[in-house]
């Protein structure tokens, strides 16, 4: 379907800070040391913490472009809770999407802290080890808060998905982008149950199969949010 002639000013602001957003998070993800860049083993927490003080201002950089990401997806969220005759699903995976990024705001902060502790410990001689405790219960109640992100997550896209896909009456690029956050979800929940059930399996193959299903989910964000700013009819809030 073509994009509406009149475009409201609130979706192209939203779809901007979704586009936008969107970038910054994949940027993010790729940048983040110890992950793709000088790879450790994620799981082995004291390493991670390492290769994040290792190049602490790159870690610094990525967090708040992420926090920045996160906070750009929330403003685009609440333009899309003024869609005219919304499906529940849609709004049910809206508030759940918004609590999740919340979440992942707080995690940034922690890593944030966690670095911090890190690079005061590298200067404090005797005391170092302690700072490097501090760092590594930080990191770890930081997993905590980003695991429940994790599991918030699949639900959010699926439902999300679910309503964007139930406003388009015919196929269509965005219509398939709605597709895919339902099926990101339906995937990342099963990968999601893997990771707590068996053992037996790499949770670093787990980690890494989690990071493709959120990339995949941004590209169908990325289009949902081209949709937005071009004023297509059925992603047009109202003002």
């Amino acid at each position: 379907m073509a994009a509406s002639t009149l475009t409201s000013p609130a979706t192209k602001r939203g779809g901007l800070a979704l586009i936008v957003g969107t970038i910054l998070v994949i940027i993010a993800s790729f940048l983040q040391p110890g992950l793709l860049i000088d790879p450790v083993d994620q799981v082995d927490f004291p390493e991670a913490i390492r290769a994040m003080a290792d190049a602490a201002s790159l870690a610094h950089f990525v967090t708040m472009l992420t926090i920045i990401g996160m906070l750009l997806y929330i403003y685009a969220a609440l333009t899309l809770l003024r869609l005219p005759q919304q499906h529940g699903a849609l709004r049910l995976g809206i508030f759940l999407s918004m609590f999740g990024w919340s979440l992942a705001i707080v995690g940034m902060g922690m890593r944030h802290l966690t670095v911090h502790l890190m690079q005061r410990g590298m200067g404090a001689g005797a005391e170092q080890a302690a700072f490097e405790s501090l760092a590594l219960n930080v990191y770890l109640a930081m997993g905590g808060v980003l695991l429940t992100v994790i599991a918030i997550y699949p639900i959010a896209s699926f439902f999300t998905g679910l309503g964007l896909a139930s406003r388009f009456g015919s196929m269509n690029i965005f219509k398939l982008a709605s597709y895919a956050l339902v099926a990101v979800g339906v995937l990342a929940s099963i990968n999601f149950l893997v990771f707590q059930h068996a053992s037996d399996v790499d949770p670093i193959q787990l980690l890494m199969v989690n990071v493709a299903l959120q990339w995949v989910g941004s590209l169908g964000l990325f289009i949902i949010a081209v949709g937005m700013y071009r004023g297509q009819s059925e992603l047009t809030s109202e003002d």
